[in-house]
């Protein structure tokens, strides 16, 4: 907020763009800018890693499953797609506010921080202004968590041999049996056999407990707590043969700022592969167009002829505070030729930017849009708004 000793009690301020300003500028005066809106598209893609069991070519043969993962895979997918706006200085909309070297008097100017004009002879409440986004930085995890649980048994066998010996003794050949022990590693369809009748326990150990053959008298919540572990026991193992997915969420945020001559096409955001992701934008070998388009309501177009029929070549001279007019547009979210999301918003830069008359009033501004909120003229000291 500045509290600015203008000049010229009745001599009107007056302001103009920079570039129509620059051989006139006195330098006493000050510079605030409009804003333009900028949008923000929130992706959230979900990777999906599927891994095989160390025992899935058995799967079919000792427990009968035909839902198994045989190979490794990771795959993609866009999960959601949130459209926001946000406001900021546009840089091609900058202006200067011109004080008369007369009389002094009070000037009371509220800007944001960012530079945007809030209000003019009246006190700005910053706390109704948000012209920024929250950060997300949920990007899921995936690490060892994704593993298979191997507790069944030790992956030695104990592995006994005979050894037999013909020794000779004098005219008699005599036949000597030794027993010989030794550990080996078990072979994998062993271990597959085994998990496989360990799970068909657990099955057995299931239908026990819920058909009432526990001579034990237990509780209801007893009976549910051991049904759950021994389920969750059996699952486990099942991963052995049927494989595991797991699941993350990767957040990304990309910006595009409109142009008001740049309307008729579709702005590609980024690629997107199943295989492969997110992709840049620039990569046209792979992945499907993720795309952005906007449709003009032209709400705006009316006003401005008239407001180019009433000044020289399109352009005012000085004059009083500048303020925005803003569209609303609808946006739209494409992948390839399917429509992901869509919204309705207030785009500055496809409105207009006109003025008000030269003079020293009680001005309010909405620094999101750069439009007017509410306008009165100065009594004396006493500031009068409607």
């Amino acid at each position: 907020m500045l509290l600015i000793t203008a000049c010229g009690s009745q001599v009107p301020l007056r302001s103009g763009h920079v570039r129509t300003m620059e051989a006139g500028d006195t330098g006493k005066g000050m510079y605030y800018a409009l804003p333009r809106s900028v949008v923000a598209i929130d992706v959230e893609i979900t990777q999906t890693v599927s891994k095989p069991g160390p025992y899935a070519a058995y799967a079919e043969r000792y427990l009968g499953l035909d839902e198994v993962i045989f190979f490794p895979n990771i795959s993609y997918e866009i999960s959601r797609v949130s459209i926001n706006g946000y406001a900021e200085p546009d840089p091609e909309q900058i202006y200067f506010v011109e004080f008369p070297d007369e009389e002094e008097q009070n000037l009371y100017v509220s800007l944001t921080e960012e530079g945007l004009i809030a209000s003019v002879n009246r006190e700005f409440d910053n706390e109704d202004f948000q012209s920024g986004l929250s950060e997300s930085t949920d990007y899921g995890y995936f690490g060892s968590d994704a593993t298979f649980n191997y507790f069944i048994d030790t992956n030695l066998k104990e592995q006994i041999d005979t050894v037999i010996e013909h020794v000779r003794m004098d005219t008699i050949t005599v036949q000597r049996q030794t027993l010989r022990r030794s550990w080996v590693e078990k072979g994998e369809e062993l271990r597959a056999s085994e998990v496989a009748e360990y799970i068909l326990e657990i099955r057995e150990k299931k239908f026990d407990l819920i058909s009432g053959f526990q001579e034990i008298n237990y509780s209801k919540e007893a009976l549910e707590y051991m049904y759950s572990e021994m389920d969750k026991l059996e699952s486990d193992y099942l991963d052995l043969f049927t494989g595991i997915t797991a699941s993350q969420t990767i957040n990304y945020r990309f910006i595009h700022t409109p142009e008001k001559d740049r309307t008729d096409t579709r702005h590609t955001l980024f690629r997107f592969s199943q295989q492969e992701g997110v992709l840049p934008a620039h990569e046209d070998d792979g992945g499907v167009p993720v795309t952005i388009a906007y449709q003009r309501s032209h709400a705006t177009d009316e006003l401005d002829r008239k407001i180019r029929e009433t000044s020289q070549e399109g352009r005012r001279s000085a004059a009083g505070f500048h303020y925005r007019i803003p569209e609303y547009t609808n946006l739209l979210i494409h992948t390839g030729n399917e429509k992901r999301a869509e919204t309705r918003m207030q785009i500055n830069q496809f409105g207009i930017v006109t003025s008000l008359p030269p003079g020293q009033s009680t001005i309010e501004f909405y620094p999101n849009t750069g439009s007017v909120k509410s306008i009165g003229e100065l009594d004396g000291d006493k500031d009068d708004s409607n």
